[in-house]
């Protein structure tokens, strides 16, 4: 069999699987489709760690992301996936060997890093859908993410042509990093730190 069809199959499968939790919630999810390779390769390669740190990256869904870190250098053992979906989450660990994934809510990341050994974290990739959620919940979510990662802060990919977040009421400062017409919808790579 060759790649370009293994390639297709994981392709479909992955589309198949996003699809039907996306059924299952549309809430959970930002789009009906997993991220294009140009957009999670434009997440990717702004992922920071230092040699000793771990990416974590937040509501992982088919690892299409997981794959574009690893792709830009990532090793495998550096990389800590939460997914909050046991099924995506056992598809995850079946499909990307080396990669550490629990099954997780990323609100809860501090009580979930210090399960999995406290590791140092270095960026934090969030692809939960923040602007669908209130905005207790997107406070309590941006807290955790900052806990982990309080001096790079967090990169969030989203579809919206403004920040998703609204900055002076997190205590965020940040912007835009990257924008592609090669998804669908079209979105972008912001990255937030503490403001103060």
């Amino acid at each position: 069999m060759s790649g370009f069809t293994l390639r297709n199959d994981r392709a479909a499968n992955n589309a198949a699987l996003f699809f039907k939790r996306w059924l299952a919630n549309p809430l959970q999810m930002g789009s009906i489709i997993p991220s294009s390779a140009t957009f999670c390769r434009l997440i990717a390669e702004r992922a920071e760690r230092a040699e000793d740190e771990v990416v974590v990256e937040l509501g992982a869904g088919t690892g299409v992301i997981t794959r574009a870190l690893l792709a830009a250098g990532v090793p495998a053992e550096k990389l800590l996936v939460v997914e909050i979906v046991p099924e995506m989450a056992e598809h995850l660990r079946q499909s990307l060997p080396g990669v550490q994934v629990v099954c997780g809510d990323g609100f809860e990341l501090p009580e979930v890093l210090r399960a999995a050994g406290n590791p140092k974290v270095g960026d934090v990739v969030c692809g939960i859908p923040l602007v669908m959620l209130p905005k207790d919940a997107q406070a309590r979510i941006v807290g955790a993410m900052l806990a982990a990662s309080p001096k790079r802060g967090f990169l969030h990919l989203s579809y919206c042509i403004t920040s998703p977040l609204p900055k002076a009421r997190l205590g965020l400062k940040g912007g835009r990093l990257a924008y592609t017409f090669m998804n669908f919808p079209p979105g972008g790579v912001w990255r937030y730190a503490p403001a103060g």
